[in-house]
């Protein structure tokens, strides 16, 4: 959502905090944003309504054939790719959160209901039916179907960021750097190598101060 505010040059204003869900946001989808006093969620719809709002089209540029490629990776992405992510970081990599997110003794007790209800909602899903191998399977397909894609393009449908590519860095960076040393990292760095390379192009060029907001050291990173 915010690579997309970014690319869009929408300015905008990250809330941090403790936050009622269930009487503050619209049909509990993460991310959602608050627009003249008025909250919605799900990053499809507030793109959607951003579009119209602000007169963005960042796909102006994508024939109609392009558009329905864009439009089936993103849903891969946000509707299969993420979910398997979601399985390894919170279910199958439980033990390792506190290393990647420094959490506090507190918080660890409340990540483990959050680990019951993420295994709930991936059984509703159905990925969560499948077996650990299945899953590394299924997100090690999408992956390279993306890198397959990609190619040597500087953008997944070409030479200048559309839409789709927002959904992209939302997921491939979370991967490249929330999951190191991990056979997913392993895929995005020496399996598909251009992901990479397509993260860093991204990072490079609308999040300046990555390491500031990321709370990142060179080192760190």
């Amino acid at each position: 959502m915010e690579t997309y505010l970014r690319m869009a040059d929408i300015p905008y204003k990250p809330m941090y905090g403790r936050l009622d869900l269930e009487n503050f946001v619209p049909q509990l989808k993460m991310p959602w944003i608050e627009y003249n006093g008025e909250a919605m969620g799900d990053s499809g719809l507030i793109m959607e309504f951003l579009n119209r709002e602000k007169g963005v089209d960042l796909n102006q540029s994508l024939s109609s054939a392009d558009k329905a490629v864009s439009r089936a990776f993103t849903k891969m992405v946000e509707e299969n790719t993420c979910w398997c992510v979601k399985v390894t970081r919170y279910i199958d990599n439980f033990d390792k959160l506190h290393e990647l997110y420094e959490l506090p003794w507190g918080l660890r007790f409340l990540m483990r209901i959050y680990r019951r209800k993420t295994r709930q909602m991936a059984w509703s899903h159905g990925i969560g039916r499948h077996s650990k191998d299945e899953i590394e399977s299924i997100i090690e397909k999408d992956l390279k179907a993306i890198s397959t894609f990609l190619g040597t393009k500087p953008y997944l449908m070409g030479d200048e960021p559309t839409e789709v590519d927002a959904a992209m860095f939302g997921q491939l960076s979370g991967i490249l750097w929330g999951f190191p040393d991990s056979y997913l990292h392993r895929i995005v760095t020496v399996d598909c190598p251009n992901l990479q390379a397509y993260c860093n192009r991204i990072k490079g060029r609308y999040w300046p101060d990555w390491d500031q907001v990321t709370k990142k050291t060179k080192k760190d990173e």
